[in-house]
């Protein structure tokens, strides 16, 4: 196995030799800000959305939820009205090539559109999106779908459908240094919900920012900020890959494993007032520097939610009885570690 394994590496470490990067080599996943920002200003020059100025309208990121201990997690911020009717006839629309899964867009009988994402995401995003809404953040309408079938295209298992057209409109993106909110306890919570949530996939193309759309009677000037993908959670972070920084934009680590999860340390210490977290994905420095007292504010939130809360929120993703149980437990812990910070 040790042979095996130093092969591995030194395969690795010659196709990146050929590909003319080195381990200290620049690639997107080791990207500085400064080069994120330019990489969206060029998109925006193109006509495409770029970085949001965080001057822009009024900016919004958490809202104090409602009766937490209330709150139904298995429908989420969408509800039950809000969810796909699965007797309905939906109709296969076109393809969405945007990011690495494989994603249609669909329209029902009544004329709603959705966007229907299939793969290792599915699950995880839908179970996630539950939490960070309960805790007073923005997310998608996402529900799970175990089985589908879609004209034009055939039948779909495992699925997640999310509603287009919601009633927001995109306006940009923004990142976890430019920003309206740094350095407030509502930043520094939604970044320990993605620590705890193992979303390794903290890039700045998952975070949006939208604006209510033309017909809605909310604020116009609000600028929603929010997190979109939630996909990379419950599994671990850290693989070798992005760890070499293979030229490819490598996973960092793996999708829907909750035994991988359960594994996982979460809190490693704090330094200075500061929480540092078991973190190996994609831009490591966004989850530095948040000091105690915002963590454990985090973990209080948290520790509101029940059992029969949580379990709901795993059911909803469409989890078995063993797994709801083991991420269950295993994010009752982490919210213990939360709570129990000095």
């Amino acid at each position: 196995m040790l042979i095996r394994r130093i092969l591995s590496i030194a395969f690795v470490l010659s196709f990146i030799a050929l590909a003319g990067f080195g381990p200290t080599g620049s690639a997107s996943n080791g990207q500085a800000p400064w080069e994120k920002h330019k990489k969206a200003k060029a998109k925006s020059a193109k006509g495409n959305l770029g970085i949001v100025d965080p001057a822009e309208g009024h900016p919004v990121l958490w809202k104090q939820p409602a009766n937490i201990e209330t709150l139904d997690l298995f429908y989420g911020q969408g509800g039950r009205e809000g969810a796909p009717n699965l007797s309905d006839k939906f109709t296969f629309v076109e393809r969405d090539r945007k990011g690495s899964s494989l994603k249609l867009y669909v329209k029902d009988s009544e004329g709603k559109e959705w966007t229907v994402k299939f793969g290792r995401e599915a699950r995880p995003e839908t179970s996630a999106s539950r939490i960070v809404w309960a805790m007073g953040y923005h997310t998608d309408d996402d529900y799970f779908v175990r089985s589908v079938h879609i004209d034009g295209w055939g039948d779909a298992q495992n699925v997640r459908f999310k509603r287009r057209h919601d009633g927001f409109k995109q306006v940009g993106y923004w990142t976890w240094e430019r920003n309206p909110f740094n350095g407030t306890r509502e930043l520094d919570g939604l970044k320990v919900l993605m620590a705890l949530l193992n979303n390794w996939d903290l890039k700045y193309d998952n975070n949006k920012v939208l604006r209510p759309d033309k017909k809605s009677a909310d604020d116009p000037d609000e600028r929603i900020y929010y997190v979109s993908d939630l996909g990379a959670s419950f599994a671990k972070t850290g693989s070798l890959a992005f760890k070499l920084h293979i030229p490819t934009d490598p996973p960092a680590g793996t999708k829907d494993q909750p035994g991988q999860y359960a594994r996982q340390s979460f809190i490693t210490g704090v330094d200075n007032g500061s929480v540092h977290f078991h973190y190996k994905g994609k831009d490591k420095p966004a989850l530095t520097g948040i000091p105690v007292e915002n963590a454990r504010w985090m973990g209080m939130m948290l520790g509101r939610l029940s059992d029969r809360q949580l379990t709901d929120a795993f059911r909803a993703g469409g989890y078995s009885d063993s797994e709801i149980a083991l991420l269950v437990r295993a994010t009752r812990e982490r919210i213990a570690e939360l709570q129990n910070l000095k």
